[in-house]
């Protein structure tokens, strides 16, 4: 008997220590908190546990984003701050655009942005800064493509199964943030002018913001890819135009 008794002691204690008990804490961020934990533990503010979460799902995000974004090699790490200072117009037009990205990382109703101007004036540096921050400080899915790497992209699925050419459409077409780039070098006679404005009408009816890039002006685009795509790429649109000189003459120069 004595044994039996000793037995059931021993398995009465092993049932309260298995108890929750009520207990409370002080978190330095969120103040006093309550919680029920097995007797010898220290309580945990689940405020700071869920934000950590939070956070760690979102780090994670961001980085299946980065991967995906499509910029440059040699842009990956590309700033603003980063840009040669050249003139005055050089710094508005930063400034300007500086501006857009923090009121798309607010507003998805930002409206578009389109950048023009001649080659190694930043153009592509600006996006590909404009990318890294908007994944990097808002978590937003953005693209960066050239027009004519949209055009392969869309025509790798011929004849592949499971995938279409009206999903790739629509993938591009549901970006939250698209910059297509070199938007003006298309066959006029192939595919890539097709899709071009089957994904500009997509998003101007969606009201999704798109950063349009070209060496061309307004009348130039008209004549290359048509006054229809031109007319929803500048509607509600930051125009944004590089007059200074190539920054790769200027570093031979210098």
């Amino acid at each position: 008997m004595d044994g039996l008794n000793k037995a059931l002691r021993y398995f009465d204690g092993l049932t309260v220590l298995g108890r929750m008990v009520p207990a409370m804490g002080v978190c330095a961020v969120h103040g006093e908190f309550g919680a029920e934990l097995l007797p010898g533990r220290e309580p945990i503010c689940l405020k700071c546990s869920h934000e950590r979460e939070r956070e760690r799902r979102m780090q994670e995000r961001r980085e299946m984003l980065l991967q995906g974004c499509g910029i440059p090699g040699r842009y990956r790490q590309a700033k603003f701050r980063d840009l040669q200072p050249v003139c005055e117009a050089q710094a508005a037009v930063i400034e300007a655009f500086k501006g857009w990205v923090a009121w798309v990382g607010r507003d998805r109703n930002a409206g578009n942005v389109v950048i023009t101007g001649g080659p190694g004036t930043g153009k592509t540096h600006m996006a590909s800064a404009a990318t890294l921050n908007l994944i990097g400080h808002r978590g937003l899915g953005v693209r960066y493509v050239t027009a004519d790497q949209m055009r392969t992209e869309i025509c790798e699925t011929w004849g592949r199964p499971g995938r279409s050419e009206h999903a790739e459409l629509s993938r591009f077409a549901a970006y939250p943030v698209l910059i297509i780039d070199e938007v003006e070098i298309l066959d006029p006679n192939g595919h890539g002018l097709r899709y071009l404005n089957r994904v500009v009408d997509s998003r101007s009816a969606e009201g999704l913001p798109t950063v349009y890039i070209s060496n061309q002006t307004k009348d130039g685009l008209r004549d290359m890819i048509g006054y229809r795509a031109v007319s929803r790429m500048y509607e509600n649109a930051l125009i944004l135009q590089c007059s200074w000189g190539d920054y790769r003459d200027r570093r031979l120069a210098g």
